[in-house]
């Protein structure tokens, strides 16, 4: 019985020393995080490191590698005055947690390739080393940035391109292992250790889309409609192509075009209105980049335009006018239409419109380069089902 007490004793005293050992491995997550173009050429990014299990983290060490496709941009390798891969000393201490002397080394560029991809590696050497009980201490659950690092083209930057081939944290975990790969140590009571996690190394966000979208809505008055999009932040954003679609046709046909507002962290607002004809339609936002890239913005529902609901003549635009102007009416019933044009002695002078409508809203132009400067009228006669006429008249200033 003693021999039986005297083995369970050792036996757990050896699981507690081992589970006693485990918990003292400090244990992390190494980000990527708010990537963001400073202009088309330049692309930059966090590094931020969080421990994770134990009250205290002493570095010992750490060197950072990352790879990106070649599509993204063309950066110079080597590092120096034309480095294409560098730390953000423009920011200062105030782009670093850390003190000088334990932020990576010497970032520099090599060419490289990730699973036959062809691509960059970036490199951050290894701080220098401190003895045991000389590093610095990084409290639990702080997220600590190591650095704010620029990646410099010569080229204008693609950011679609790390759509299929995304920004990674080149370690033993990616399936082309790297002998130049990210290695995390630290001090396990006074032993230098490595430990590297790169199951719990993340890029957040280095495949964003260089726009993003917070709303996209639309509203319809008469034969007018309106969309309105707001966006959250913008990568690099040349405008927007609005593009519509009669709903039963394939066929997309562009309306116009908004100005974006290259890159900016701040909310923005566009509006764009057009006149259609009666029916329902499609609506998506074609977004460009400046390298011509581009993505689709579909709106949620269709729109539709219906009949109107009473006889309607409106004044021209513009008024005066000179030579053209146009004159929009509305049809709430089939029927035949005319719109004549008088001279101010009430003789006819143009005929602009005769002939058999449906029922919708219309646009005639006048262009009345042949006749003399003066005061003109309009008058438009609809014959409508079930005995529904409209008669009315206006009157227009030519001035040449």
């Amino acid at each position: 019985m003693k021999k039986t007490f005297k083995l369970f004793s050792v036996l757990f005293a050896l699981v507690l020393f081992t589970n006693v050992s485990f918990s003292q491995i400090p244990q992390y997550t190494l980000e990527v995080k708010n990537s963001d173009i400073l202009d088309p050429n330049t692309m930059v990014f966090d590094l931020i490191f969080t421990h994770t299990n134990a009250d205290l983290y002493e570095v010992a060490g750490w060197q950072f590698f990352f790879w990106v496709p070649a599509t993204l941009g063309t950066f110079p390798v080597g590092f120096g005055g034309n480095a294409s891969f560098v730390y953000d000393s423009t920011g200062g201490d105030a782009v670093s947690d850390l003190p000088p002397g334990f932020r990576p080394r010497n970032a520099n560029a090599v060419a490289s390739s990730s699973n036959s991809v062809p691509g960059y590696e970036l490199r951050l050497a290894t701080n220098s080393v401190p003895g045991s009980g000389n590093g610095i201490i990084i409290p639990q659950g702080v997220p600590t940035r190591i650095g704010r690092y620029l990646m410099k083209s010569t080229t204008p930057i693609d950011l679609n391109a790390l759509i299929t081939n995304p920004f990674i944290i080149r370690d033993s975990c990616e399936s082309q292992l790297s002998l130049t790969r990210t290695k995390v140590n630290s001090y396990v009571g006074t032993t230098n250790t490595e430990i590297t996690r790169c199951a719990n190394h993340s890029v957040s966000d280095g495949g964003a889309l260089p726009v993003e979208l917070s709303s996209f809505t639309s509203g319809v008055s008469r034969n007018n409609v309106t969309l309105n999009w707001s966006t959250a932040k913008e990568i690099n954003n040349s405008g927007f192509d609005i593009e519509r679609s009669k709903v039963g046709t394939s066929e997309w046909t562009k309306a116009g075009n908004i100005t974006g507002n290259g890159t900016t962290n701040d909310s923005k607002n566009y509006s764009f209105t057009e006149r259609v004809e009666t029916g329902n339609y499609s609506y998506r936002l074609k977004q460009v980049d400046f390298n011509g890239n581009f993505e689709y913005f579909n709106l949620s529902s269709e729109i539709t335009v219906g009949v109107p609901d009473a006889y309607k003549l409106s004044q021209n635009y513009p008024n005066p006018f000179n030579p053209s102007t146009k004159i929009d009416y509305d049809l709430p019933y089939d029927g035949k239409v005319s719109i004549l044009l008088y001279d101010i002695s009430g003789r006819e002078v143009a005929n602009l419109v005769n002939e058999v409508k449906t029922a919708g809203y219309y646009t005639a132009v006048f262009n009345g380069a042949n006749l003399a400067s003066g005061m003109y009228f309009y008058r438009i006669n609809a014959t409508g089902t079930g005995n529904n006429n409209f008669v009315s008249t206006k009157k227009m200033v030519l001035i040449k």
